[in-house]
């Protein structure tokens, strides 16, 4: 019997395809070359307070062979600043990931133990780690993007408004800054000292409520501080930002459908790029957000700011 090293190795080119035939046998000849992006699963990060942080991480499909370099998403899902399933969305960004973008769906510090803004900091944390391993993933370094929904897209858009601010990042932004290309909000509560002024069924004041665990488990009234500070409309000024999206339902019952209002409206004010989409008859974190409609105008809105050449 020949060992390995005894036969001839073929290239796909050159491997003969089987003359055999038997009766009944249908054939096929359907494409094979890759199609389905990977994913890659608990990459960890950063250790931050004891606990690792981890990215699912969604590779466009390509060849072994060819090497890409595919726009980054830095995607950050909601969970009212508790523990994230980072499985949530990962059906809708699979098809986000197939129109040619590397996407990195970011675990952060949760709440109790993850007090504000160590959701924001960890999120740059995972941009720098995605940045500076973008050969492994196939990552342009240049061009990259937010995008969350609800807490999470708090954090989208307070990594997007305060930049490089020291305060707001764990590793010195003079050796490592981030200059994000666009912004996209699901849904994302912007000021909580005003999330009470509209109709909402649950409760975001009190020390038991997801901004009074962020802030350390107290009344939010308690600490006007806090409150200032983790407001985005206080960093949106004449600086330069990124373009937002921003998508909300109409009947929201979790975040006030205000709060994106505020937000498009202060963009708008201080001469800022930024589209608005309202959703009819749209409660907090509903699939219509992800219909192939709604995928769309993400996927437009990302092409247009993430393009090579902008």
């Amino acid at each position: 019997m020949k060992g390995r090293d005894s036969l001839k190795q073929y290239s796909f080119d050159e491997f003969p395809s089987s003359p055999l035939a038997p009766e009944g046998m249908k054939t096929l000849n359907e494409p094979t070359s890759p199609f389905y992006p990977q994913v890659i699963q608990n990459v960890c990060y950063a250790v931050k307070d004891g606990q690792a942080l981890h990215l699912t991480i969604i590779v466009p499909a390509h060849e072994e062979t060819e090497t890409k370099h595919y726009p980054l998403i830095m995607y950050t899902q909601g969970s009212a600043f508790k523990r994230q399933n980072l499985t949530r969305h990962l059906v809708p960004l699979i098809e986000v990931a197939k129109h040619g973008y590397v996407v990195a769906i970011v675990e952060y510090r949760p709440t109790p133990a993850g007090i504000f803004p160590a959701q924001i900091k960890d999120l740059k944390t995972a941009t720098r780690y995605m940045l500076n391993h973008a050969f492994e993933y196939s990552v342009d370094p240049y061009r990259y993007a937010c995008f969350g929904d609800s807490s999470g897209a708090y954090a989208s858009v307070m990594a997007c408004v305060t930049g490089n601010m020291q305060e707001f990042s764990d590793e010195d932004v003079r050796f490592s800054p981030l200059h994000y290309r666009a912004c996209v909000d699901f849904y994302g509560p912007i000021d909580f000292s005003r999330m009470q002024e509209f109709p909402t069924n649950h409760d975001h004041e009190s020390e038991k409520s997801p901004t009074g665990l962020l802030f350390g488990g107290v009344n939010i009234r308690t600490v006007p501080d806090l409150l200032e500070k983790s407001s985005a409309l206080n960093y949106i000024d004449s600086k330069k930002l990124p373009p937002f999206l921003i998508m909300h339902g109409k009947k929201d019952r979790m975040v006030p459908f205000s709060q994106s209002v505020m937000l498009y409206e202060k963009l708008r004010q201080t001469d800022h790029c930024a589209d608005f989409y309202a959703l009819e008859n749209c409660d907090h974190g509903s699939d219509a957000f992800f219909t192939p409609y709604s995928l769309t105008i993400v996927l437009d809105f990302l092409s247009k700011n993430l393009k090579k050449g902008n």
